[in-house]
């Protein structure tokens, strides 16, 4: 499976890379400013705009989620209250889906649940995204699989034995997937937790697309020395490894008081996330020939045959004969067997050119 189709995006290594602009809780639980996201998106560069279907007890056990979590979450509570807090309903994000098929930009979505899933089946999405947390929850990866519809998987928090058995599983459903690499760290992200070399390394164990799923803020990171390495270059670094999409998160402000907005893009930073992209993929071609550009450079810094010895008229040129010199007016090195064995026709003197119409 080389490629993979999220509505009518094609993802995929013959394919532009993609961008997924993430609307996590950003949204506030305001279906008019999820609106005005997916708008934004679209006009600064997104490709797809994705966003979350929680049901909160249809995913967690309330007592034990809140005790786990309190401490980390604490201001919001807990990831339970986290949810109730934020979470967006079934009904508004309809409406949502449909403002995003009005304005021509595709939908995509998370659930966190099966129940959850089973809803987004119903409201006639075409794909899954599905989150790190559920990577290795089978019975719910399974089921939806059955579903029929194409699968992104997070793998944040899974380790690769535990990828196999969630790519194994999908495939075996017959389910069109790809991979994000993902670190889940949200805050103090340092470029030793970005291991964009998994990339490649997920693209070569399973032989389908991978993209990336990346916390960064729009200013950068800290690398293990303390310097600040921007986004572009984790960019660079990702499509250098083979991604061929990439997952952001995205906000209409970065100030507003949620969990998501301090580290996700503007519409100003997904702007320049998507002129990065561009021009990383065109530093990125693997077309080997050569440029116009280069011709009048070759002309002096390629070399050509040249005599090594004075070569007296109609005398057998061997090999001992000729060397190699710029600049590359004459007869190109590579081409010095084509002359071995053939007389000359003039007398060549030591270090000329060894031109073609000087031998027979």
């Amino acid at each position: 499976m080389k490629e993979i189709s999220i509505g009518k995006i094609k993802i995929g290594e013959e394919h532009s890379f993609k961008i997924i602009a993430e609307g996590g809780s950003n949204h506030m639980k305001s279906v008019s400013c999820a609106k005005e996201m997916c708008q934004a998106a679209k006009e600064n560069g997104a490709d797809i705009m994705k966003w979350q279907l929680n049901i909160v007890e249809e995913e967690m056990v309330k007592d034990a989620a809140i005790l786990v979590s309190k401490d980390v979450l604490s201001s919001v509570g807990s990831i339970w209250h986290f949810v109730e807090k934020f979470a967006m309903s079934a009904e508004d994000l309809n409406e949502v889906k449909q403002y995003c098929e009005k304005i021509d930009i595709e939908f995509l979505c998370t659930p966190f649940s099966l129940k959850a899933a089973e809803i987004l089946r119903d409201m006639g999405v075409h794909s899954f995204k599905i989150g790190s947390g559920e990577t290795e929850d089978l019975p719910m990866i399974e089921e939806i699989a059955k579903m029929g519809k194409p699968m992104l998987i997070s793998t944040g928090m899974t380790d690769l034995e535990d990828i196999d058995l969630t790519v194994r599983a999908v495939i075996e459903g017959g389910v069109p997937l790809a991979l994000l690499h993902c670190m889940s760290v949200y805050n103090s992200l340092k470029t030793n937790r970005c291991q964009l070399g998994v990339i490649k390394v997920l693209r070569e164990r399973y032989n389908i697309p991978v993209g990336f799923s990346d916390h960064t803020p729009p200013e950068g990171i800290q690398d293990t020395l303390g310097r600040l390495v921007n986004q572009e270059s984790i960019i660079w670094g990702a499509i250098a490894s083979g991604a061929c999409f990439i997952e952001k998160h995205f906000t209409l402000d970065r100030k507003q008081p949620d969990a998501d907005s301090k580290f996700s893009l503007d519409p100003y930073s997904l702007q320049e996330l998507k002129n990065q992209v561009r021009a990383a993929e065109s530093a990125m071609g693997f077309e080997r020939r050569v440029f116009e550009e280069e011709k009048s450079v070759a002309i002096w810094a390629k070399r050509s045959l040249v005599a090594n010895v004075n070569i007296k008229s109609g005398e057998i040129i061997t090999r001992n004969m000729i060397t190699s010199k710029r600049p590359g007016t004459g007869i190109r090195s590579k081409d010095y067997k084509q002359i071995l064995g053939r007389h000359t026709k003039r007398d060549i003197l030591e270090g000329e050119l060894i031109m073609w119409n000087d031998i027979i």
